[in-house]
């Protein structure tokens, strides 16, 4: 219901134009509230902690690609994996995609295990260079999407361990948040070898 949606997402922004019987909407975008990517957060956190990986930053971010919330476990390098966190969240909200999914179109052949050619490289390369280059091509962002209509409202990144464990937790973050039952990633599942509790649910 309309109760349980506003409580899980804050509207970003709404543009109405009233005509002669009607309201059109004209652009309207939903992103996580800041209670839920919140618990996104401490959720990827704790994945990390029990299943024992490195210790991750977490980089939860809206639609527009500005942080919700960041945090970095204790022993987290801050030079290095908040920034990656940082990235890994922009790029998904920036291109529509995972970082992992971003990787295989530009890194690699249709084959899914050759290297890509050049100029598709070439291609990848040159977007990572538009952005300043706070866009990364491997796992651990995550993009999130409202169930109802397919929407960007998000994306979260994990950095700090293996390319498939910061995936892991980053899934594990939305899978079990009180908002999962509403949401979808990208990617929907992990790869990931080393979780001791392979279920993101």
């Amino acid at each position: 219901g309309s109760s349980s949606t506003s409580a899980l997402f804050s509207s970003a922004f709404s543009l109405h134009i009233s005509t002669s019987n009607h309201v059109m909407a004209l652009l309207h975008a939903k992103r996580l509230s800041l209670a839920v990517a919140d618990e996104i957060a401490n959720l990827a956190i704790r994945a990390a902690q029990t299943n024992s990986f490195a210790p991750v930053s977490v980089c939860v971010m809206d639609p527009q690609g500005a942080e919700i919330v960041t945090k970095r476990m204790d022993g987290c390098p801050p030079m290095a994996f908040a920034p990656l966190a940082l990235a890994k969240a922009n790029t998904c909200v920036s291109i529509k995609m995972s970082t992992r999914a971003f990787g295989n179109k530009y890194l690699k052949a249709s084959d899914g295990v050759s290297p890509s050619t050049s100029d598709v490289y070439i291609r990848g390369l040159n977007q990572v260079i538009s952005l300043n280059g706070n866009m990364v091509a491997f796992p651990g962002g995550v993009l999130i999407r409202d169930k109802e209509d397919g929407g960007v409202v998000g994306s979260v990144g994990v950095s700090g361990a293996a390319g498939d464990e910061d995936e892991f937790c980053a899934l594990v973050g939305v899978h079990r948040c009180s908002a999962a039952e509403g949401l979808v990633t990208e990617p929907s599942t992990h790869t990931c070898a080393t979780a001791s509790n392979h279920g993101l649910d």
